[in-house]
């Protein structure tokens, strides 16, 4: 049984009472005179959700809390919930007197990549895409119901934003406009389903720090994450994106003062200070594509190659 909106306990009785097979008029006291006599076992699944659905849904969990605590009721209860930290969650904890609990994993990255591929596939989504949204649903809950429903929206975004010709090209099964749904799509879905700690930080940091924050999270990729960068290799690629017109020329103390922004923000962490100091990402790398969808996409080319040339050129990590 799935926990519902309004009337939540008339719905709920009235199942319960076609269970018992008695009178469909019966009311309260009918179904607990029955239960001394019938045994039934409740199967109530997303139990948390009782709450956010119905005002009367707390009276009418203790109500069938105190059946299932009554030894002279044959009725038990079991309750299934997709969330275990939230506060509706623990509420169901204090409410049951806290009842016993087998709590399973989530859903692994792996996991919801797999889901996502065998309801969707990779023919119309890229699978840039799927592994975006897997890893970011996995790092926050790994609620596939959730990646489900991004995956949903950013095939809206894509739609809304093809033109007819080339809607009617896919519809027609035209390979060559496929994948159809890809990276950008998924960024904007995530940013709207997935509200980031960091977007709104990183989305309004001046152009300049956008790029030495992009240039980090490229060498981070090269090198993986938690790697440390020193502060010479950040102003050595800064000094290169001048030369792709990406960011405008500018003194050492500004990359300085670009790092010291970046740290104050939480998005770098120092690993070390003084002339050498050295910094790691303190944001995941998603985060900061997410919310850089548009800087960091746009100038692909350039932070591709840096990414190329630091696997080539340092396979093994910073010198």
């Amino acid at each position: 049984m799935t926990s519902s909106g309004n009337g939540l306990k008339e719905t709920m009785l009235n199942k319960i009472v076609a269970s018992l097979e008695i009178d469909q008029k019966a009311n309260q006291k009918m179904v607990e005179k029955q239960l001394h006599r019938k045994t039934l076992i409740l199967v109530l699944d997303e139990i948390d959700m009782m709450f956010k659905k119905s005002h009367d849904a707390q009276s009418w969990f203790s109500t069938l809390i105190s059946w299932a605590d009554d030894k002279k009721m044959r009725f038990s209860m079991i309750g299934i919930s997709n969330c275990v930290n939230y506060d509706n969650a623990n509420l169901v904890r204090k409410l049951a007197h806290a009842p016993r609990e087998l709590a399973f994993s989530a859903y692994t990255e792996e996991d919801i990549l797999a889901i996502l591929q065998a309801r969707v596939g990779t023919r119309i989504i890229d699978l840039k895409a799927l592994d975006l949204i897997s890893r970011r649903v996995a790092a926050s809950d790994g609620d596939v119901r959730k990646a489900l429903e991004i995956v949903s929206n950013g095939i809206n975004k894509c739609a809304d934003l093809l033109s007819e010709e080339k809607l009617s090209r896919v519809i027609g099964d035209d390979d060559e406009c496929l994948p159809l749904v890809k990276l950008p799509h998924m960024m904007r879905a995530i940013r709207e389903g997935m509200p980031m700690r960091y977007t709104d930080i990183i989305r309004g940091l001046p152009q300049a720090a956008k790029v030495v924050l992009c240039i980090a999270v490229s060498l981070s990729k090269a090198w993986g994450e938690g790697a440390v960068i020193g502060i010479s290799t950040l102003k050595k690629y800064c000094v290169e994106a001048t030369y792709h017109s990406i960011m405008d020329e500018f003194s050492i103390g500004h990359v300085q003062n670009l790092i010291e922004m970046l740290t104050d923000a939480g998005l770098l962490v120092a690993a070390s200070s003084g002339q050498y100091a050295k910094f790691r990402l303190g944001v995941q790398m998603d985060d900061v594509e997410i919310a850089l969808e548009q800087s960091l996409l746009s100038q692909e080319g350039f932070y591709r190659s840096l990414y190329n040339f630091v696997r080539k050129e340092y396979p093994d990590g910073p010198q």
